[in-house]
């Protein structure tokens, strides 16, 4: 690896190569995309939680003028049933709906309006049932069941998920369990022994553009422009659904306004093919704000943490007994399971660990993947519960801690990739930062989080390709797709060092799986270290080409060759531009060489999730908060985050990921919360859903890079997307504590929630 200094593109704030499209408002997404003949579709919804359906007549919509098509239970008959984990969605509801909001039908017409029309003269007959609509009316005995049968299982990102055939008649949809030594024997050695529960809201991604697709269909191809994370894992939905073959299924991937894992696995693109299908034209289907909130959220959650600790404040066993709620449909919820169940420990040492984490089905909007999916419940009750042990024990929260972390070199688990970072620096630094020994004051505390998560996703496959046209100008082919982190500049840089060309040089081409190398999805902080491999192995591979031709045109070996400046130059003094290389390789303006490169995880059956760690996602957080007796209003004085990145590709790009991370975190730490009364949304909307503002934003807030150099990826690199939410909830909860002496276990911490909390405490110190 070249030393940091020696880089001349890599470690620099390059201009984003999407930036002036951006702020001109030329860039293109997909609401944008306009096709001859388009028509507009629009979905009938549920008003119910759960309802049979016993008929559906759309003669009458059928026969409005300007309706090209209508979608009801009767087109399911030819296709088959799709779904993230398992495979137990159609694309309308067919016997029954499962969630007030859960499509009944579609429309495509001449335009909005008309669908809207449309959608009033479709006569639906339910027959309402019982509802479920959190994770204790699931369990309870003789709950309603969500799904009468048990779905078929199905494959995602190399592994099998099934659901345990004991959990037939029952709301449980999947269990992970993991063990390491012996968890009643660690609790036996122990002085002390500390069970907490702790539960997450319900809160939705919001991104600022909704879902979204425009499919056409011709003959037996169905073509996509659509606005998703994982376009080539889409493709293959949708050739199982329609009973295709993936080179008939072409997904285009316009820009997209943010994702933050909403628009991972399949929403309702089979549902605006099939439009498009029986429409026999192109059809638009784009959601409201209120529809993306009835399509995906985030995963509620449960959490009953027990931990043993010795009298001296060493930590020897941990049992973690999980519930995550994946609403009506399972979409990602197993995976989002499995790996709250694995990171349910801590970035700590502990002999003896033990957890069983479980999905559960209920009358809800359906939850999949969200930014640092099944991370952040798991960690809000972990680190608040590291401060709760240190308060009893006597015991700084910030020593105990040091005291308990993980080494460098250490294994979390037995099999898995070692920690790659010193854990107490960083927790060290954070302290320091937020001024932690400084003496306290009135209604102010401080609170210290330090969290970790696998990084990378578990098992990735991902292609690049580097073209070099006849003038020398670049070309990248990647699958990464640009949610607004700013991938492609930074693989654009990665490029760019590689190949010994200005920034400028590099241009990426448009994502379409017809021509696209293959990427498994953009998720998980994988782009700058999975697909920055395949992309500086392709950059390698295509450098290694125009050295052994320029060797041939000098008469010399290439060892001998440099590449500088856009040029290659020789030992005695002779040069050539990229485009003089090219003609002399192609004797002609004509032309071109593609470099190629690949990243493939590896398995192994002694990772307990099957795969080992790409890296360890690390981050640390330190909040200093202001508590307002009167109003319960939680202020944030000072932030400060930690960013463990090993190199910065784009620092700003790294900063402002890590910003925004936190962000996102004090959104369902203060404000967020999806409110269900008798199984309907009482606010999927702006107006009555609160997401954070700049009056949220903490008076002093700062994001520190560490760079160690002591990542996989290109030049020691790190991912660091999710990194930056993880801390936040704790160490808001922490500082609240150390401000008020009130512990709280259930997220957001509302100002009514707080003022409710210190009034107990009022009344029981009267």
């Amino acid at each position: 690896m070249r030393k940091a200094q020696a880089l001349q593109v890599v470690g620099h704030a390059e201009p984003r190569s999407d930036g002036e499209e951006k702020v001109t408002g030329k860039a293109i997404y997909t609401v944008d995309i306009e096709l001859p003949g388009m028509a507009h579709g629009k979905i009938l919804r549920s008003p119910y939680a759960h309802a049979r359906i016993s008929r559906v007549d759309a003669s009458k919509a059928q026969n409005l003028p300007g309706v090209f098509a209508v979608i009801t239970r009767a087109d399911q008959a030819r296709l088959s049933m799709f779904g993230a984990a398992y495979k137990d969605q159609t694309i309308v509801a067919v016997d029954k709906a499962r969630y007030a909001g859960d499509p009944v039908a579609a429309v495509a017409a001449v335009d909005e309006m008309t669908a809207e029309q449309a959608l009033e003269l479709i006569e639906v007959d339910y027959e309402e049932l019982p509802a479920v609509t959190n994770i204790d009316e699931a369990l309870a005995p003789g709950a309603a069941l969500v799904h009468d049968a048990s779905a078929s299982g199905g494959e995602m990102m190399g592994q099998r998920y099934e659901a345990p055939k004991e959990f037939s008649g029952t709301n449980l949809c999947y269990r992970f369990s993991y063990t390491k030594g012996d968890v009643e024997e660690g609790f036996k050695s122990a002085t002390h022994i500390f069970e907490d529960t702790f539960s997450f809201p319900r809160v939705q991604h919001f991104s600022m553009e909704p879902h979204a697709t425009v499919a056409r269909v011709d003959g037996d191809r169905i073509t996509l422009w659509s606005g998703t994370q994982e376009p080539f894992t889409l493709r293959e939905h949708l050739a199982d659904i329609f009973h295709l073959s993936l080179n008939k299924i072409r997904i285009i991937v316009p820009y997209l306004g943010g994702g933050y894992g909403g628009k991972l696995a399949v929403k309702t693109e089979p549902l605006a093919a099939a439009l498009s299908w029986k429409a026999k034209r192109p059809v638009r289907l784009a959601h409201s704000i209120e529809e993306s909130f009835k399509t995906v959220t985030r995963h509620p959650s449960r959490v009953r943490i027990k931990t043993g600790v010795t009298k001296d404040g060493k930590l020897v066993a941990r049992q973690c007994l999980i519930h995550m709620e994946t609403g009506a449909y399972a979409d990602a919820g197993p995976r989002v399971t499995q790996k709250a169940g694995y990171r349910c420990f801590g970035p700590y040492r502990l002999p003896h660990m033990k957890s069983d984490a479980y999905t559960v089905y209920t009358n809800t909007v359906p939850a999949g993947a969200y930014r640092g999916f099944g991370t952040l419940q798991v960690t809000w009750a972990y680190e608040s519960q590291m401060d709760i042990i240190a308060e009893k024990l006597g015991i700084d929260p910030l020593e105990f801690r040091l005291k308990n972390l993980l080494k460098k070199g250490e294994a979390y688990t037995p099999g898995d990739t070692p920690v790659d970072c010193d854990l107490k620096a960083g927790l060290l630094r954070a302290a320091k930062e937020i001024g932690w020994s400084d003496k306290k004051k009135k209604n102010r505390g401080k609170g210290l989080a330090v969290c970790m998560k696998d990084g990378g996703g578990t098992y990735k496959v991902s292609s690049a390709a580097v073209k070099m046209n006849a003038d020398g100008s670049v070309v990248l082919l990647t699958g990464t797709v640009e949610v607004g982190q700013g991938a492609r500049t930074a693989l654009s840089q990665v490029v760019a060092e590689e190949l010994a060309v200005p920034f400028d040089a590099v241009s990426v081409a448009q994502l379409d799986t017809d021509v696209t190398p293959y990427d498994v999805n953009t998720n998980a902080s994988s782009s700058t270290v999975v697909m920055g491999l395949a992309v500086q192995r392709a950059a390698q591979d295509l450098k290694r080409q125009l050295l052994r031709h320029a060797a041939r045109l000098f008469k010399t070996k290439a060892e001998r060759l440099v590449l500088s400046g856009g040029k290659v130059h020789g030992a005695k003094g002779q040069s050539l531009s990229f485009e003089e290389l090219m003609q002399g390789v192609f004797l002609s303006n004509a032309g071109e060489l593609i470099g190629r490169g690949a990243y493939q995880d590896i398995k192994s059956k002694k990772a307990a999730l099957g795969s080992p760690t790409t890296f360890w996602e690390i981050s640390w957080g330190a909040a200093e908060v202001e508590v307002d007796r009167d109003t319960g209003e939680i202020k944030l004085n000072k932030y400060v985050s930690l960013a463990d990145v090993g190199q910065a590709i784009h620092p700003v790009l790294c900063e402002g990921q890590d910003e925004g991370g936190v962000m996102n975190a004090i959104g369902h730490s203060l404000l967020e919360e999806m409110v269900y009364k008798d199984g309907q949304l009482l606010n999927p909307n702006l107006v009555d859903y609160r997401v954070p503002s700049f009056h949220q934003l903490p008076k002093d807030f700062e994001t520190i890079l560490v760079e160690s150099h002591n990542g996989p990826g290109p030049f020691g690199s790190k991912g660091t997307g999710e990194g930056g939410l993880l801390p936040v909830a704790s160490a808001i909860a922490n500082a609240v504590y150390r401000a008020t002496g009130l512990r709280l276990y259930e997220l957001p911490l509302t100002p009514e929630r707080v003022w409710r909390g210190l009034q107990k405490i009022a009344v029981s110190t009267d």
